[in-house]
């Protein structure tokens, strides 16, 4: 599974998690090791509102292509009413998902906001490209590597080799949190939503640790008044992906959060 959220947070096929800022449009996940290419799948996100949105997909699937827009659908430029299946292709809504399900071994799923999901077909590893990386089963492989120095920004020179289209396009500011006192206090929150009795099935089968440093640098570079958007983005993801390796994570919504 890979799958990118929230405030420009991404993670490959093999788990890397990792931050690019970027509002091209990207090369999320193709098929780029083989003759014919039968998967090819791009995005670009854009600054709504103070927070960032998925506002654009491009899938080609097996020679069909789907564009995904918020609030329409088109397929090979016609617009079409879901659910609607063709050649091997199913598009359908599915909990507040739009959902993309391809007989070739992939399935997408896009919340028409800021979360997207691709899952693949093993029959795909060491045979991907693009943000989601080479699905070759280890983390932090030669394609987030230079030479044997981790770069500084370890995927703004990667995500340059993926861009597809740059036209009034940028990266946003990527500084750290600089307030120790601001540090403690997100980390307080972070840690106590998801240590909470609702994930404890969940910090048994996914690293923790790597959602709330999330949570932590999304808090750190949120407009205060959408503090609780930028938290509830990645809750929201370490639910999904809990779910995704068999675990149950319970109600953690409630009326004071999310």
């Amino acid at each position: 599974v890979c799958s990118t959220w929230g405030n420009f947070h991404f993670k490959t096929f093999d788990g890397d998690i990792f931050y690019f800022p970027g509002t091209c449009n990207y090369i999320f996940a193709s098929n780029c090791k083989s003759s014919y290419e039968d998967f090819n799948i791009q995005i670009r996100r854009t600054m709504a509102e103070n927070a960032t949105v998925i506002t654009h997909v491009i899938m080609k699937l097996d020679g069909t292509v789907i564009e995904l827009t918020r609030g329409s659908v088109l397929l090979d430029n016609k617009l079409i009413q879901m659910p609607y299946s063709h050649m091997g292709v199913l598009i359908e809504r599915s909990n507040n998902y739009l959902k993309v399900s391809a007989k070739l071994g992939l399935t997408f799923l896009w919340n028409e906001q800021d979360a997207l999901l691709v899952e693949l077909d093993k029959k795909y590893a060491n045979q991907t490209c693009g943000l989601c990386g080479d699905f070759n089963g280890i983390p932090i492989s030669n394609e987030f590597i230079s030479g044997i120095l981790v770069l500084v920004f370890p995927f703004l020179q990667y995500t340059v080799t993926h861009v597809v289209d740059c036209i009034n396009c940028k990266t946003s500011d990527t500084s750290p949190c600089i307030s120790m006192i601001l540090v403690m206090y997100t980390a307080s929150i972070c840690e106590t939503v998801l240590t909470s009795e609702a994930f404890t099935s969940c910090n048994m089968l996914v690293n923790v640790q790597d959602y709330i440093e999330t949570c932590i640098q999304d808090l750190c570079h949120c407009d205060s008044s959408m503090a609780d958007f930028c938290m509830c983005n990645t809750f929201a993801e370490y639910s999904r992906q809990c779910a995704h390796a068999g675990g149950q994570p319970l109600n953690w919504r409630t009326s004071e959060l999310c």
